[in-house]
This record gives structure tokens, C-alpha cells and sequence, in this order.
């Protein structure tokens, strides 16, 4: 859904391609979180996850606003309808983002938030990860007609590397390998990037999620 056409754009007319709007989401993603911690003391790893959504959500808000990107809209919990018939929404993503004047009232990217500890015992948040987080896509509940769309990662402890591991191992015990996180290296100057492709069981169409592993930092 993110827009292929350049018929307008996030700053001067016809610049940015589909991959400089790809690098847009990310670089709000890593950089509203640094933002978040910067501004907020009790964001730590002991927050639940709805603030740190919330934290987020406002850190992203001060970096495009700080970046001048007037035509980007950036909305927290809203709800979505996989299918046009209900008249009520059927889930509510964590954040979504429109790109003004491309004419489409659906999302045009979806970010879905959720907590992972590769040393937490037991390791619960990273079947959560999978079941609430990944599975949402593939079943159709967001992100519908999207071939990409993003997770955000709240690394408790530990960092990227450990975090990725981790859920690849909860896929590997259930015998999903095929959704594998790989590290995605072409956004490294951007943050701790990770893909998986998948098929959305709802139509049969690939799609692809990009994983921005965000960690907190270090206690000396």
C-alpha cells in the first residue's frame, strides 16, 4: 500500500521513491524512540507495553514535525476494517501512517508493537510476538492488500541480534521456519532491521514485514 506513483511526495514534489518512504517509516520508527527515551525518565523496560506504544507514537510526532514532513499523518490505536461490510472496526493496529494527497483512506503502512526478552524465563513475549503480533498480517486482520508492513520490537534486554534469535526459535519449535526473521543489512544505518516473508492466508499474496528491534539502554 505505501505508494509506488511519485505524483506527490513527503517534502519537494516527485523526490522520494517507494524505498525513500520505506526509509521514512523507519528512520521515524528508530528516531522518535531515541526521541521517547530521551524525554521520558519512566520509559524503561519495566513500562507496559501501551506506554511505551504511546511513548512512541509521541516520539515519532516530534521527529516528523522536527523533519518538516507536513504530509505524513501518524494515528495511534485506530481501527481498522479487513473486510468494507462491518459496520464497526475489527482490530485496532498500534499505529498507522497515511501519506496525504495519494488519495487512499486506508493505511497506506501499518506498525504493530509488541515486547520481546530472549532472557526471559519462561519465554512467553515471544510467542506473543508471533501469535498477536506476525499472525495479525498473515491472517488478514491488518494490513490487508499491503505487500510490506512493520513491527516495532521492544527489546526488554539484551539487543537485536539475541531478540531475532529468539523469535526464530520459538518459529523453528512450532515448526514455522518458513517465517523466519533474517536480518535485513541495507537499513543498518538506520537501526537493528529484520525481514520475513510471508502469505496472507486470507488471498494467497506475499507480502513482506520489516522488524525494527528497539532496545533500551544499557544500565552501567
Amino acid at each position: 500500500m505505501i505508494p509506488f506513483r511519485d505524483g506527490a511526495s513527503l517534502g519537494a514534489p516527485r523526490l522520494l521513491s517507494r524505498q525513500d518512504l520505506i526509509f521514512v517509516i523507519l528512520r521515524l520508527e528508530f528516531e522518535g524512540w531515541r526521541a521517547a527515551l530521551t524525554a521520558d525518565a519512566n520509559l524503561t523496560s519495566a513500562a507496559t507495553e501501551p506506554y511505551m506504544n504511546g511513548r512512541l507514537y509521541r516520539g515519532m510526532v516530534t521527529i516528523r514535525n522536527a523533519l518538516g514532513l507536513t504530509n505524513i499523518y501518524i494515528v495511534e490505536t485506530p481501527g481498522v476494517r479487513p473486510h468494507p461490510e462491518p459496520a464497526h472496526p475489527q482490530g485496532e493496529p498500534d499505529l498507522i501512517l497515511l501519506f496525504a494527497e495519494f488519495g487512499a483512506n486506508e493505511p497506506h503502512a501499518v506498525i504493530e508493537c509488541k515486547r520481546l526478552d530472549p532472557f526471559e524465563q519462561p519465554r512467553n513475549l515471544r510467542g506473543e510476538y508471533v501469535r498477536s503480533g506476525m499472525d495479525r498480517f498473515i491472517d488478514g486482520a491488518y494490513g490487508g492488500g499491503h505487500d510490506l508492513d512493520f513491527m516495532a520490537a521492544y527489546t526488554l534486554r539484551g539487543d537485536g541480534d539475541a531478540a531475532l534469535n529468539d523469535v526464530n526459535e520459538y518459529l523453528t519449535n512450532v515448526r514455522r521456519p518458513d517465517c523466519h526473521l533474517r536480518l535485513a543489512p541495507g537499513y543498518a544505518p538506520i537501526g537493528f532491521v529484520a525481514e520475513s516473508n510471508h502469505v496472507r492466508r486470507t488471498d494467497q499474496s506475499n507480502f513482506r514485514l520489516l522488524h525494527g528491534f528497539l532496545t533500551f539502554p544499557t544500565k552501567p
